[in-house]
């Protein structure tokens, strides 16, 4: 699935950068079904910043229906991202805590300017694979495949998509 995001943010776009980069977790009480996000890891040469961010979704947002299945690790996973300061970008891929190959998701992130205007761009490639759950009967996978790609598919894909409303939430409680 390609999803395409190109929002408008109500800061500047090194404003932004920087926020999404450098402060991410403090975002967290508007993102979409996240519960924290925590940084495991963050190196710096020159420009060029490294982070790795675990991320946790939220076990109460799972139907019922699947729940059963979903496991707390099914809905983490960690974030791999190498900023650059000189074309405000990110180039990531996220990789499940569990159940390696369950998904596959990467792309990215960049700020620009248009005039007064900061624009988050993201150019996101996400493909899931739930017959590959770990515990999951390969037959009930084949079964359940629409619901548990639905649950996944609402864990990442939202939060992707729902960045710049996130920004602009944060922004406006900020005041």
């Amino acid at each position: 699935m390609k999803i395409i995001v190109s929002e408008p943010l109500p800061l500047s776009a090194d404003e932004a950068f920087y926020l999404i980069r450098d402060d991410m977790p403090s975002l967290v009480p508007y993102l979409y079904d996240i519960e924290r996000i925590e940084v495991v890891e963050r190196t710096e040469e020159g420009d060029t910043i490294r982070l790795v961010n675990m991320w946790y979704g939220d076990m109460a947002k799972i139907p019922r229906a699947v729940r059963k299945f979903i496991k707390r690790e099914l809905v983490t996973w960690k974030d791999y991202a190498t900023w650059t300061t000189h074309d405000r970008c990110s180039r990531w891929r996220l990789e499940p805590s569990i159940g390696v190959g369950v998904f596959e998701c990467a792309g990215s992130t960049t700020l620009t300017e248009d005039g007064d205007t900061c624009l988050l761009e993201m150019d996101i490639n996400l493909e899931i694979y739930p017959e590959k759950v770990p515990g999951v009967p390969k037959l009930l996978a084949r079964r359940f495949r629409p619901q548990i790609e639905a649950v996944i598919e609402k864990q990442v894909s939202p939060n992707l998509r729902n960045l710049a409303l996130s920004v602009r939430r944060y922004v406006e409680a900020k005041g």
